[in-house]
């Protein structure tokens, strides 16, 4: 992404807002954004896609669209090193304004596979990452504890 582009500008003015020493990365590397000097940081966004599923019970048939947004952390199918401390994904395209607070703060470690399936439901997201949903304090708390 851009330097210039609303999804980096925004993330990084959070990040500054939360007080934490940042720079972008320049050089071609798979993170964005370095916190403290040795944080790699990941910005992930996503547009919604939307999934037709046709199910028949007995005699009817019924059909379904389902809106989701996908996440990849892998490229080209494949992981091979850890390229990154933290992703940060943020679902696009929910209002006029980019929503930070409904972004996943997801730490490497607790990435279980190559992709993240955020659906699009009238119920909250409880899945797997559930618990990194606006959880930006683990970046504050990852500097402070490297810094010690």
């Amino acid at each position: 992404l851009k330097t210039d582009s609303p999804p980096t500008g925004d993330l990084l003015a959070r990040l500054r807002e939360m007080k934490l020493p940042v720079t972008e990365s320049n050089s071609p590397s798979r993170y964005d954004f370095l916190l403290n000097g040795e944080i790699r940081v990941a910005l992930r966004t996503a547009f919604p896609s939307s999934y037709r599923r046709r199910v028949r019970l007995q005699r009817r048939r019924y059909s379904y669209v389902y809106r989701a947004w996908n996440f990849n952390f892998h490229h080209r199918g494949r992981i091979e090193e850890q390229y990154c401390d933290f992703f940060v994904c943020v679902p696009l395209g929910t209002g006029k304004s980019l929503n930070l607070s409904a972004a996943y703060i997801i730490p490497w470690d607790a990435r279980s596979g190559k992709t993240f399936y955020l659906p699009d439901s009238q119920r909250p997201y409880s899945g797997k990452y559930a618990e990194y949903r606006d959880a930006w304090h683990q970046l504050g708390d990852s500097c402070s504890a490297r810094a010690a």
